[in-house]
């Protein structure tokens, strides 16, 4: 019996830990964040997700990407009793720190699926000081 599983999966734990990790993986949110001289660009993709499901929020240093999927399958006979009626709900949230960024200033699309941010970086002054004459 103990052929029946491969020994990597000998222990319960560590093959079920596999599968979560599998299963969470599939439902994250695939971003791709690129850094430019003057700003950031995200980009993430929501295949199926609807422009108004989707949230975005910059707070305390933080970028977060909030989605929300719905889905509702109906199938009913010819007098209109359900043969078959199915919903599923996903939610999906990615949050990533990002200092000094002109929060005033940030730009979003949303196109054939992909989330497009455009995150403008401060304009840091450099303060030179003063000269202090010494007496």
């Amino acid at each position: 019996m103990a052929d029946l599983f491969p020994r990597s999966f000998s222990d319960g734990e560590e093959m079920i830990g596999r599968l979560m990790n599998n299963f969470w993986q599939d439902r994250s949110l695939a971003t791709d964040i690129k850094e430019f001289d003057s700003y950031y660009e995200v980009k993430a993709d929501l295949p199926g997700i609807n422009k108004e499901d989707i949230k975005v929020t910059y707070a305390n240093d933080t970028l977060t990407i909030r989605a929300k999927h719905t889905t509702n399958n109906e199938e009913k006979d010819d007098e209109g009793h359900y043969l078959r009626r199915e919903r599923t709900s996903s939610t999906y949230e990615r949050s990533f720190a990002m200092k000094d960024i002109a929060e005033e200033n940030i730009k979003a699309s949303f196109e054939n699926g992909v989330l497009t941010l455009n995150l403008p970086k401060k304009i840091v002054k450099e303060i030179h000081g003063k000269d202090i004459p010494i007496e």
